[in-house]
């Protein structure tokens, strides 16, 4: 029996390239490079916090769970959550508002036989006519601008059914000074470049199409960097928004040097029920 949450990153990487070529708008060509940056290792992944996910998450599982996964850039995420539920089979929904991941996703879920359906929306537009169990977070937050976060938790916490769960996964702790920005998006395009040049996406990775977009998601990156919120600023967003925290840890991850400065990127995860 083949394992339905197992992932062929190199071919996920070269239909990301096509689909996000095709479809995607999004700021910094995100859903075009993603895959490629995924499978040689450049970013970081759910699997550095699967296991605390895990442990987090699993006063929190049943049977016929119905599970919304906000915002995802390939199938990562839904194997992630999907391997914390085996064995049980929850109904997936997807939602995200460009269209490229979303076909990505729907091709995955089809070919592995995994109960997933996907919705072309913005979360920002969610008004609760459609409710979920659990809804999952990982990193999304992070993507939306500062002044419109509270409206993304109060959409979030209609959009629970009575008793749900939101599980919120975000890249959190002090930004960089803003006058470090050029440094820091050089060292990041140094270090994507040169692991780029051992992955199976080394032949696209040289062309000066792939260097040009890739200048601008390091671009992309770094704005997003100096906005970080902190835990607190997410605990207070959900409590904002009506719901009860329930549990909070915080992770240091890989510790890297940018540009001369010695960071260590935190995850913080939160969950709250309704």
């Amino acid at each position: 029996m083949q394992d339905p949450w197992s992932e062929d990153l190199a071919a996920q990487a070269r239909r990301a390239q096509e689909l996000g070529s095709a479809l995607c708008a999004c700021d910094g060509y995100y859903h075009t490079l993603w895959g490629s940056l995924r499978v040689a290792g450049v970013n970081n992944t759910m699997k550095g916090e699967a296991s605390t996910l895990a442990e987090l998450m699993s006063p929190f599982l049943r049977d016929g769970m119905q599970v919304m996964i906000g915002g995802s850039a390939d199938p990562g995420v839904l194997c992630g959550i999907g391997r914390i539920y085996a064995p049980r089979m929850p109904s997936f929904t997807v939602i995200d508002k460009c269209r490229a991941p979303l076909l990505l996703i729907d091709e995955f879920a089809s070919a592995k036989g995994v109960a997933c359906r996907t919705r072309h929306i913005d979360l920002l537009d969610l008004d609760g006519t459609e409710q979920w169990d659990q809804i999952v977070l990982h990193y999304t937050a992070d993507f939306m601008d500062e002044h419109l976060r509270d409206r993304l938790f109060r959409n979030l916490a209609h959009s629970l059914a009575p008793g749900g769960i939101l599980i919120c996964a975000t890249m959190t702790g002090a930004s960089p000074p803003a006058d470090r920005r050029p440094e820091m998006e050089a060292a990041y395009i140094a270090r994507a470049t040169a692991l780029l040049k051992d992955s199976p996406m080394a032949a696209y990775a040289c062309t000066p199409e792939f260097e040009q977009k890739l200048r601008a998601y390091a671009a992309c990156r770094t704005i997003r960097r100096l906005s970080l919120p902190t835990a607190e600023l997410i605990c207070d967003l959900a409590r904002d928004a009506g719901l009860r925290l329930l549990q909070m840890h915080q992770t240091a991850r890989e510790r890297r040097s940018h540009a001369g400065m010695d960071v260590v990127d935190t995850s913080s995860i939160i969950i709250a029920g309704k």
